[in-house]
């Protein structure tokens, strides 16, 4: 009997959060049966039944983002991605977009510091079209200097638009203030002085660098057979030549020695502040307990800093944390919107006093399940697309190894209130912090 899998999955978050509540899942565990394998090429293959309806994602994963770039070429990852929409010799510019559609399908892209990923969703009938069209252009790419020229005004617009955003700059100088070796130090769209420079020759050295079947992964969910799914990977993939082994990301960003901050005067009518404290990579064991930490200080309206910050003292109208966990180390942030006749010295003082208090014994045991109540929740409710599945595999196997996905339910459950504190105490220092105020501009004085 054919199962719907995001049905069995909101089954499984019911029986965890039902009546009663508890940390629950006792005798639940999580488990997707993903199949793996790999071509001669060194194309990795993942693949995953799911006969709910009757429809195919076809995703294809590329190692490459903003931390492969350099100086001089920051942004050429997310420039590419919008390339890779404009043609072969054999479908030419936006033909891909085109054939998807007729279908009654939906395609897109997204690039990321770490990652560019490529997906289309279609009946799974046109399965085989969607591997011939992704597989065509990882090899066959155009870069037309006409298409160059016309989307590298798209690219510039996408960058001006963020850096016209009341808070746009904030994230950016986060980054480029905490990062001083590491790339995560540039935005994934890059300066815009780099995308007005970028030229064809080093968009054509970047795509031949990065985009072959050693440095892929081929995602496929939905109503599929793997065998006979496997032998239209092989047929459309099978022949690509493989390329050498992409250069290595240059050496760690080294450790912070003390706090940096800055100031951004904006024409803006409220303050802004973002806090970053450098936190361990993707695959650290520290990982689950930093989510579980976020989850404690922000999630939702009875959370800490939103009960402290929001309600009570009515310093700010929003207050937001993230482990941005990434291949690298990456950054715990702390983002918030200054209230009106509030200060961010003011927010600050309260979010670090809020901080000092977070120990093992102010955490209750209602504090621990609701946060991993609601970190299962979250990645449970994240599996109810086909596509939404596939990112999940996508974003796990880039980031450390799709292996992980049935292991992040009971890692989440191992957390204890002595874990939370500990990363909070390790990581949350003044000596990692790095700080930005966006601060609104007063009126322009005559004369």
């Amino acid at each position: 009997m054919k199962r719907c899998l995001s049905c069995a999955l909101v089954s499984l978050l019911a029986i965890g959060l039902g009546l009663g509540g508890g940390l629950g899942w006792a005798q639940e565990t999580f488990h997707l049966n993903i199949h793996a394998a790999h071509l001669e090429n060194g194309l990795e293959v993942l693949i995953l039944e799911d006969h709910a309806v009757p429809l195919v994602t076809v995703q294809v994963w590329y190692r490459v983002g903003s931390r492969n770039e350099r100086p001089g070429i920051t942004g050429i990852s997310h420039f590419l991605e919008h390339m890779m929409f404009k043609g072969t010799p054999k479908y030419g510019p936006g033909q891909y977009s085109q054939l998807i559609q007729r279908y009654g399908g939906t395609q897109n892209a997204f690039t990321s510091y770490d990652m560019t990923a490529y997906y289309s969703v279609l009946p799974a009938a046109r399965l085989d079209l969607a591997l011939e069209l992704e597989a065509d252009r990882m090899t066959h790419l155009l870069l037309d200097p006409e298409e160059i020229k016309s989307e590298r005004e798209v690219v510039k617009e996408e960058r001006r638009l963020r850096e016209n955003a009341p808070t746009g700059p904030m994230y950016e100088q986060l980054g480029a203030l905490a990062y001083i070796a590491h790339p995560y130090q540039w935005p994934v769209i890059g300066w815009m002085s780099d995308i007005e420079s970028i030229t064809r020759d080093e968009l054509q050295a970047y795509y031949q660098t990065y985009y072959i079947p050693n440095n892929a992964t081929v995602i496929i969910v939905g109503d599929v057979d793997v065998t006979a799914t496997m032998a239209a990977v092989q047929r459309h993939f099978g022949d690509i030549p493989p390329g050498p082994p992409p250069p290595p990301v240059r050496p760690p960003e080294p450790s912070q020695m003390g706090e940096r901050r800055t100031e951004i005067p904006r024409p803006t009518a409220l303050a802004a502040l973002a806090i970053g404290y450098h936190i361990p990579a993707f695959n650290h064991p520290d990982a689950f307990p930093l989510e579980v930490l976020s989850q404690i200080l922000s999630e939702g309206q009875s959370s800490r800093l939103y009960q402290s910050l929001v309600y009570e003292q009515q310093l700010v109208t929003s207050i937001n944390t993230n482990a941005d966990l990434r291949i690298d180390p990456g950054l715990f942030t702390i983002t918030s919107m200054v209230q009106e006749g509030k200060t961010p010295a003011e927010v600050e003082d309260a979010i670090y006093q809020q901080l000092d208090q977070l120990t093992a014994e102010s955490i209750t045991d209602r504090d621990m399940q609701k946060a991993i109540n609601q970190a299962q929740s979250s990645f449970i409710f994240r599996q109810q697309s086909l596509q939404d599945q596939g990112f999940t595999i996508g974003f796990f196997h880039m980031l450390q190894s799709y292996t992980v996905i049935n292991e992040y339910i009971d890692r989440l459950r191992q957390v204890t209130k002595q874990d939370v504190e500990r990363v909070a105490r390790t990581y949350l220092t003044k000596r990692h912090r790095t700080v930005v105020t966006i601060v609104p501009m007063g009126p322009a004085k005559a004369g």
